[in-house]
């Protein structure tokens, strides 16, 4: 019998929530941790029930079990079955990646890009806040396997942090998120504690300070070593990093300004008070304002206005947002001859682009960038056609 009785047009759901099994760990804050056991479905049962889900053309399903990979036997047979299969689906687990075997990372390369993502919890790098929650890992282990799965490029990787673990101030969860930031995964997401009925960090709340919200889902308000006024920072940055950095749609922009301050949380926070500052925070604005922003920031931050940003905006906003226009804070440089070269050279066949390509002349060389971060002057073209692009620097 299905787990999914009750469930009328399926297809057209986007994301699922597939639960698998327990969670043999202990943490402090997890309800799991007052579950002793672990529990699994039939492997056979739970392939049916995938093989279900993959017919019905389902974007996203989700594995909401805390520790997918504690049974090495169960997680290898699973995703063998999962990136063996032929399907458009994406399969999202939550896993510790520092139990990851040499065997299941090898299997991991093997899945088709955009088959299999993960989310790695890593809640802090400070060892004696770890201690404090029950959670026995070591940071250095989760990063090693982090970045031998980063090397293939081929699985998205989420990395968690929660703010207002028992003794973990505003400076250390700085420190944090700057050793999370320094691996590059796809997405950093900052969480915040929840004290949820029946777990032992609720339990402890008094012994390390802790004021929580008296409606669910009982988020941390303050604790002894982090204040309100931290925590609502922390919030801005939260939505500075989800809309900047998670979205990937502005790459080169912050590699541009990320080493113009001391860490990267530095920038991050910066950007968030001028958000702030700005009222940015408190409407709506457009996505042709975000990129706005940088120039912004720039000359009030920086008291710089250069045009190497301004050919990097340019480049974020084309590659990411797959138009064919510019808003017009940003600066084009229109040369007719260049152009029509190019168009004859594609009219005789020497350069192959579809029909709907886009030519946008730049000032620095976007390849270099692209391949060696190296900001050069130099002139140049860029095609954008579709999912390719061509780099037409010092061949015009």
């Amino acid at each position: 019998m299905s787990i999914y009785p009750n469930i009328i047009n399926i297809y057209l759901l986007t994301n699922i929530i597939y639960v698998l099994l327990a969670c043999p760990f202990g943490c402090k804050y997890c309800l799991s941790s007052t579950i002793k056991g672990v529990r699994f479905l039939n492997i056979e049962r739970v392939k049916a029930e995938l093989a279900f889900l993959m017919t019905k053309n389902i974007r996203l399903v989700k594995f909401v079990d805390r520790t997918f990979n504690c049974n090495h036997k169960f997680t290898m047979e699973l995703w063998k079955f999962i990136i063996d299969a032929q399907t458009n689906t994406t399969f999202h687990f939550e896993i510790s990646a520092d139990i990851l075997t040499e065997d299941e990372i090898e299997l991991l390369h093997k899945a088709p890009p955009g088959r299999i993502q993960l989310e790695v919890g890593v809640q802090t790098t400070n060892n004696g806040v770890l201690g404090n929650i029950d959670r026995h890992v070591k940071f250095e282990k989760i990063k090693e396997k982090v970045e031998e799965i980063k090397k293939y490029g081929n699985v998205k990787q989420h990395l968690d942090l929660i703010a207002g673990l028992p003794e973990e101030d505003f400076k250390s969860f700085k420190r944090s998120f700057n050793d999370v930031h320094t691996i590059g995964p796809e997405e950093i997401q900052l969480g915040f504690l929840k004290l949820l009925k029946g777990s032992d960090m609720r339990e402890e709340a008094e012994k390390w300070g802790m004021v929580y919200s008296p409606y669910a889902p009982y988020e941390i308000l303050k604790t002894d070593s982090i204040s309100y006024q931290e925590l609502v920072i922390l919030k801005i940055v939260e939505k500075i990093v989800d809309k900047y950095y998670n979205s990937g749609k502005f790459i080169h922009i912050l590699n541009y300004f990320i080493p113009k301050f001391e860490t990267a949380f530095d920038f991050y926070y910066e950007l968030g008070m001028f958000f702030y500052n700005r009222g940015y925070l408190d409407r709506n604005i457009s996505s042709v304002e975000y990129y706005r922003v940088f120039v912004e920031f720039e000359k009030q931050y920086l008291n710089e206005k250069s045009i190497e940003l301004n050919e990097i905006i340019k480049y974020d906003y084309l590659k990411f947002n797959k138009k064919r226009w510019l808003p017009d804070f940003l600066l084009r440089y229109r040369d007719k001859c260049g152009e029509k070269l190019i168009k004859q050279k594609i009219q005789n066949g020497d350069i192959d682009v579809s029909k709907n390509y886009h030519i946008e002349k730049f000032s620095i060389n976007i390849e270099k960038l692209l391949n060696n971060s190296i900001i050069e002057k130099e002139n140049g073209y860029v095609l954008f056609d579709g999912e390719r692009e061509l780099y037409l620097f010092n061949h015009i």
